[in-house]
């Protein structure tokens, strides 16, 4: 038995002897090799804006070395956040993106010292830029009207030369705000309406409003009460400044009118029966207006649309032109205009009531080009919109349903364009 055990050990020892004295070479391809140096580190020679942009909006152009002939082998992030590379603009020396959004926190209306990180597939290191770099939130509340929830819905805006923002609260507030630069609100003037359909700065820093009845209001430049024009008609919704500083509107009346500031007077200027106006602007010799026609006509075909009607001697208007049918666009069966401006350019900047397209576009009257305009960052409606003295929008949001993530608010909108001329004010 012993015998048996001691035989059994030694075969088992001389087997082991012969297994280790071979050669295994069925091993699987090793997954990194290391003798590899991996592709050329990418190297960022400039970003441009260097050194500050605007959060989900500002497009990028970084310019540098070793990025991938292939575009879609580029990642550039932004403390983390992936930006999407628009390849019909890169090349394989400049990348081109749009700013993603990396401000998530609803306090923050600024980060500083963001990374920027180009990452190539198959280098072993990425290139990060070395200089500081700032991200701002592009909008920004303006005046704490959602926070502070006793006030009513602010429904119109207006600012003076000074960039002094001025919102009419509606509901039962029906007081005029004045909100500085540095955004601090108070009370500047009474007499609104529940819904201030439009509100302007005017001659002498004085704020005119319109509260779709018959006159427009004026309240004085150091605040008050606002005092009723002429009687104008029944219905005024919508008003602008001429050359001379006196007023054009309109609203659902028979006709756009003009009113005389320093006379006093009254006049029809321009056939308007059956149709509702909810915006009115004066630009470069023609007064544009913006609504929907609702009489029982079959041959007019266009019933929303911007039009314009050209100015003629003794402030006398012009046929009715069509400048853009409202049919054309995309989101037109459940957005409707609202308010309009124009930069100094001659670009269109349109606000639409609420609905799944975005709360402002932009419309090239000579092309008839429409497209988004911070669609990112922006909310359906824009109930009114203004423009400062400067580079900054202000807008006004009222929701029918507000929420505390899609406020009933005020806001001011960073941007690079200024404003056409503002008669009125200017």
């Amino acid at each position: 038995m012993k015998s048996t055990s001691i035989f059994r050990l030694f075969t088992l020892g001389i087997m082991l002897v012969t297994i280790a004295g071979c050669e295994y070479d069925d091993y699987p391809d090793a997954v990194w090799d290391p003798d590899a140096t991996g592709g050329a580190t990418p190297q960022i020679t400039s970003v441009d804006p260097p050194d500050v942009v605007y959060d989900g909006l500002s497009t990028i152009t970084i310019t540098g070395e070793n990025f991938s002939p292939v575009l879609n082998q580029n990642q550039v992030t932004f403390n983390g956040v992936v930006a999407e590379i628009n390849t019909d603009l890169s090349s394989p020396t400049q990348l081109v993106l749009t700013m993603p959004i990396i401000i998530t926190d609803a306090a923050l209306n600024f980060v500083t010292d963001v990374q920027i990180m180009v990452a190539v597939q198959g280098a072993y290191s990425g290139a990060v830029y070395a200089h500081d770099f700032r991200v701002e939130r592009a909008v920004i509340e303006w005046g704490g009207f959602s926070a502070d929830k006793p006030l009513k819905e602010p429904n119109a805006i207006a600012c003076d030369s000074d960039g002094n923002a001025y919102v009419a609260g509606g509901g039962s507030d029906k007081i005029l705000y004045k909100i500085d630069t540095a955004g601090v609100r108070t009370e500047f003037g009474s007499g609104l309406a529940s819904i201030t359909r439009d509100l302007k700065v005017g001659p002498g820093g004085a704020v005119f409003y319109a509260r779709n009845n018959p006159f427009v209001y004026r309240i004085p430049p150091e605040g008050g009460t606002g005092v009723a024009s002429p009687r104008i008609k029944s219905k005024i919704a919508c008003f602008d400044f001429n050359v001379d500083q006196n007023i054009y509107a309109s609203g659902k009346n028979d006709s756009i009118y003009f009113y005389d500031t320093v006379a006093g007077t009254v006049k029809g200027v321009a056939d308007s029966e059956d149709y509702t106006y909810t915006t009115l602007r004066v630009y470069d010799g023609y007064v544009y207006v913006a609504g929907i026609y609702e009489g029982a006509d079959t041959n007019v075909t266009v019933t929303q649309a911007v039009w314009r009607h050209e100015i003629l001697a003794d402030d006398m208007l012009g046929a009715k032109e069509l400048v853009y049918d409202w049919a054309s666009y995309e989101y037109a069966a459940e957005q409707s205009i609202l308010t309009m401006l124009v930069n100094s350019e001659g670009l269109f900047y349109l606000g639409v009531s609420e609905g799944t397209g975005p709360a402002i576009i932009n419309l090239d009257i000579s092309t008839q080009e429409v497209t988004p305009f911070y669609d990112a960052v922006l909310i359906s409606p824009a109930t009114h919109l203004t423009w400062g003295p400067d580079n900054f929008l202000f807008c006004v949001r009222e929701m029918a349903a507000p929420t505390d993530a899609v406020p009933t608010a005020a806001f001011r909108i960073a941007q690079t364009k200024t404003s056409a001329p503002n008669y009125g004010r200017d």
